[in-house]
């Protein structure tokens, strides 16, 4: 029998709970499932899960160190990906938008500057064929 997983969900480490909960219920249209004083569990369209967990703001974030490096969503359509491009925009949160390998990228950044990365199309529809070099930039 062989056996498989998905990936379902990410816990991500930040400086002000209230500020990055609204973040990303407010771009990624996520919905708050539970809330501590230090926590919250957001569910994003689709049942992926995102913890939310408050540090402070001195915590470092070792963006080039070993571990987790990026949170990158897909959606299913050009307009949905020109919907973040703005949304980033509006948010004061966009970097830019690159094509690479016929799959289009919008980057921006959360609160904490962490970068959040929106893809289309979705690698279900087109597996991916080339490392897209600032990813690991």
């Amino acid at each position: 029998m062989e056996y498989t997983a998905r990936v379902a969900s990410s816990v991500q480490f930040v400086s002000e709970l209230d500020r990055s909960v609204t973040f990303y219920r407010d771009l990624f249209n996520c919905v708050e499932t539970i809330r501590s004083a230090d926590a919250a569990l957001l569910l994003a369209p689709g049942g992926f899960e995102l913890y939310l967990i408050e540090r402070g703001p001195r915590e470092e974030h070792y963006s080039d160190g070993l571990g987790q490096h990026l949170l990158m969503w897909a959606t299913d359509t050009a307009e949905g990906l020109a919907y973040f491009e703005r949304a980033l925009k509006d948010l004061g949160r966009y970097t830019e938008t690159r094509a690479k390998g016929g799959v289009t990228v919008v980057e921006g950044r959360d609160p904490d500057g962490i970068r959040v990365i929106v893809t289309h199309p979705d690698p279900a529809e087109k597996p991916r064929s080339v490392l897209d070099s600032h990813l690991y930039s």
